[in-house]
This record gives structure tokens, sequence and C-alpha cells, in this order.
């Protein structure tokens, strides 16, 4: 990783818009009319649409050029290359001073570019703003990430610093550097890996509410999908973008700090577990990586919250996490009491 730049400024581009919206579109036809009419309506109104269709075959582009609007900018592609070749052309083609990404199938609240532009104008240190995010189908729900640089930082090895949707990126450091997404990546976490490539040259930030509506569902890429699969291949590609090494055995743990495995865990597969988030903790301190104490924090928070998941599933694991931690609270202790109790009843014939 180079060393991380600071101090970018708005260059001056009279002529052409302060922010370019892009959004890449492949068969989103049912929503894309909600999405491109919610940037439309915006309260900040310097800016242009850039609409990069990937060949759909749904409809959806002929909804977006019926709608008319002089800011809408198509780009059009004969032939389906895959979202992360889309969004290059649309990197290779947005004017403006900041490049704001929405997806096809969600829904930008009306004040979220003029919010957006502000922090940016006021902070040029940061190169990519995200914002919490609400859901269009779950009205309570709303998801969050974290606001400052050292806190994206620390969690940064477990996901997004800054969800792409939901972004604003700043145009400078994309052509200064060259961030592209790699257009061979037809897997889910094409995003994470485009947002991890800030990390070397400018900050992050999150705005603390929710200026993005997400649409969870069968629209999603994720749907239907490996999950496990998914998160192996991704989190390889991001031990290999910070240059940390990993076997494949440490690459089988660490899945554990997503949620996943392959068959439940016992004594000793939990004491490896230990060791490897021990092993990692000292490497990340060795390097300098993911701001220090925030991301043994977090790794700290992943492990914790693995103790009902084990418990649920084998008392050894359970007790040697209990052990491991050099914690005995009563309330783990009492659950680890009923679940154990329960299980043993269910296997009596």
């Amino acid at each position: 990783m180079g060393k991380r730049t600071r101090g970018y400024l708005r260059a001056p581009m009279p002529a052409q818009p302060c922010v370019t919206v892009l959004m890449t579109l492949y068969n989103k036809g049912p929503y894309v009319e909600e999405a491109v009419r919610s940037v439309l309506a915006q309260t900040f109104t310097d800016f242009e649409l850039l609409v990069v269709d990937d060949a759909s075959t749904d409809g959806g582009l002929d909804k977006v050029k019926a709608i008319g609007d002089p800011r809408i900018r198509i780009l059009e592609s004969a032939v389906n290359t895959g979202r992360a070749a889309a969004a290059n052309r649309g990197y290779d083609s947005a004017r403006g001073q900041y490049i704001a990404v929405l997806d096809a199938d969600d829904v930008m609240r009306p004040e979220r570019l003029a919010k957006q532009v502000a922090f940016m104008d006021r902070y040029p240190e940061v190169g990519a703003l995200g914002s919490w995010a609400g859901v269009v189908n779950d009205p309570g729900n709303v998801i969050r990430w974290p606001a400052t640089d050292a806190s994206c930082l620390g969690g940064i090895l477990f996901g997004m610093p800054v969800s792409y949707g939901l972004s604003m990126l700043r145009r400078t450091v994309v052509e200064q550097y060259g961030l592209r997404c790699d257009p061979g990546w037809k897997t889910p976490g094409m995003d994470y890996l485009f947002m991890l490539q800030f990390s070397s040259h400018a900050q992050y930030a999150n705005l603390q509410e929710p200026l993005t509506l997400y649409r969870t569902g069968a629209n999603n890429m994720r749907h239907g999908r490996n999950e496990r699969e998914d998160w192996r291949v991704l989190v390889r590609a991001a031990f290999r973008f910070f240059e940390l090494p990993l076997t494949e055995e440490e690459l089988e743990l660490h899945l554990a700090f997503h949620g996943q495995w392959a068959k439940p865990f016992d004594a000793g597969h939990t004491r490896k577990l230990w060791a490897w988030k021990q092993k990692l903790a000292a490497m990340a301190r060795e390097r300098g990586l993911f701001s220090g104490e925030l991301f043994e924090a977090e790794l700290d928070r992943r492990w914790d919250r693995l103790f009902h998941r084990f418990a649920d599933q084998d008392l050894g694991a359970a007790v040697a996490h209990l052990h491991l931690s050099g914690r005995w609270p009563a309330d783990r202790l009492s659950y680890l009491a009923k679940v154990t109790i329960r299980r043993w009843a269910g296997r009596k014939p």
C-alpha cells in the first residue's frame, strides 16, 4: 500500500456539473424509474445522471429514455459485460467533481447530494463519503456505518468502510490513482474491493443519517448464492490487497468472524481460532494497519459474539471460548446450561 495523501481541492470546472450521479443498469426494470426520479428530485441541482446500461433485456432502459430529462446521459452497451466493467465505463465518462453512486433499484432521499457535497467541500482530505441506509421494504430498519476514517479502517478487513451504493467519491482521487473495479470480477464483492483502494490514498467518512433507501430481495446480486463460498473468495482477495499472509487453514478459521463455517466448532477448533485472532492482531500491529486498537476492538467484538453460536452447537467449544476469553459471566453460564440440557434432552430416544 502506498502512503496516504491528503488535501484534495475542488478543481475549477465551470462548464461541467459539480456531481455525476453514476447508475449502472442491468435488468432492474421494475425499480429503475423510481431510482431515476429520486435523483431528479434532489434539492441540489448541479448534477448529471449518467446511466450505464449493460445490455438490459427487460425494458428498463426504455423507461429511463421515456423520462426525457436533459440531465440524464445514457451509455449503452451491445453486450453484457458485467457490473464492474459497466461501472468503469461510468468512471471513464464522469464529468463531475464528485461521483455519487446509486444502484438502479435504490432510492435517494431528496437531500442526499446537498449534504454530501457540503461535507466533501468542507473536508478535502475525504475521498469516499457514505451515510447510513434505510431499507425500502422495512421502513423501521436502519443500516449503520461508522463516522470517522479511523473507525472505518478499524473494521475494513471485515466489510465495507463506506457502502458503495451510498457513496460520493472525489473524482480527483479516482483519476489520479486510476481507481477502477476489477472487470474480471463476476461474484459479489466487487464494490468492497473497489472501496479498499481508497485506503491507500484518502480518508473515509460516513454521514450519520440514512440518505439512501436500500432495496433487499431477489433483485440483489447475493440473493440465492452460496454465501460461505462467496466470502471465501472475497476474504482471500482482501488479504491479498493488504499483503497479509493467509493459509487455507487460516482462511477457514477467519470465516468464523463472518459467521461462516462448514461444521460446528469443538474445543480444539475454538483454540485454533483464538490463536489466529492473536496472530492477526500481531500482524496488524507490526504493519501499522487498521487503526491499531480499533481493529483489535473489532476482532474482540467478533470473537465475543461467537459464544452463543458455539454454545448452541457444542459444550466444549463454548467452555473453551469462556476460558480463552478469561471471563465467566453468569448470564453466559446460565445460557450454556439451558442449551446444553435442551440438546441432551433432544438426543434421548
